[in-house]
């Protein structure tokens, strides 16, 4: 069991690490961490951690970038009049669902995941990222995609950043350091949203596991902000984004491979 508990609380530092300079909260490997490494059960229980590490993660970043002034603050405020919604309606989703959960779980993640392999490769490629392309501001999709990622947010137990940033980028005509900045910054309101309405529908027992795993949490969120904070300072000065890009599609992959396999398993 010990071996287990060290092996998260690594990965929980290198994910804090690596996703910080992207603008993601890191969910979308949190929950297959746990799931694989640690023998955790997918669900409300799981969800809440993935979505408080993911909460520690975009405000170890969101902070660093609001003092770079990477945030735009007006079109932050109209995405979350999608962003908190679409949560609160991704828990209700996840409560109808119930035995089910698991397995729609999985499916969304090998379709969401595959995206986003796709999306971050074709960002890699593209050598005018950090370019702004001159667009309209078109602030009803800008607000409707970051609904659909406040609703992910709740169901995946992810920051969404996958969805905001291109939001933002494309709806909202931001430049990419801005997009993510803004992106973390929707994430710190958002995500604590969502944990507390999980929340509130945890049983006795879940609970009582959560509260069992107390002083683990504590030191994973420790480790994730220490993790997040520096991979946000170090991202600004260091490290080239096609590098940390190249490592996190990797991972992404292993992760893809591995519920395609539980699925047709």
């Amino acid at each position: 069991m010990l071996i287990e508990y060290v092996l998260i609380v690594i990965g929980v530092l290198a994910i804090g690490f690596l996703f910080a300079p992207l603008g993601l909260g890191g969910g979308i490997l949190y929950v297959p961490l746990f799931h694989y490494v640690g023998g955790w059960d997918i669900d409300q229980r799981l969800i809440i951690v993935s979505l408080l590490l993911s909460a520690i993660t975009s405000y170890g970043s969101g902070i660093e970038h609001r003092k770079k002034s990477y945030v735009d603050d007006e079109l932050t405020g109209i995405a979350l009049w999608g962003a908190i919604p679409g949560a609160l309606l991704g828990v209700f989703f996840v409560m109808i669902t119930g035995t089910q959960f698991k397995s729609i779980f999985k499916i969304l993640s090998v379709i969401v995941v595959g995206f986003v392999i796709f999306k971050m490769a074709n960002r890699m490629f593209n050598e005018q990222s950090n370019s702004i392309v001159e667009r309209e501001v078109q602030l009803g999709k800008m607000t409707s995609l970051s609904g659909f990622g406040g609703f992910l947010s709740s169901v995946m137990a992810i920051g969404a950043g996958m969805i905001y940033v291109p939001a933002m980028k494309f709806f909202g005509n931001l430049d990419t350091r801005k997009s993510i900045g803004s992106s973390l910054n929707i994430m710190m309101i958002v995500v604590p949203f969502a944990i507390v309405a999980h929340f509130m529908l945890l049983n006795d027992y879940q609970i009582s596991q959560l509260l069992d795993e107390t002083l683990f949490l504590v030191i994973l969120v420790i480790t994730n902000y220490v993790g997040s904070k520096t991979g946000a300072i170090l991202g600004f000065k260091f490290f080239d984004e096609k590098i940390l890009i190249k490592v996190f599609i990797g991972v992404l992959s292993l992760t893809w491979i591995n519920y395609l396999i539980d699925l047709i398993l």
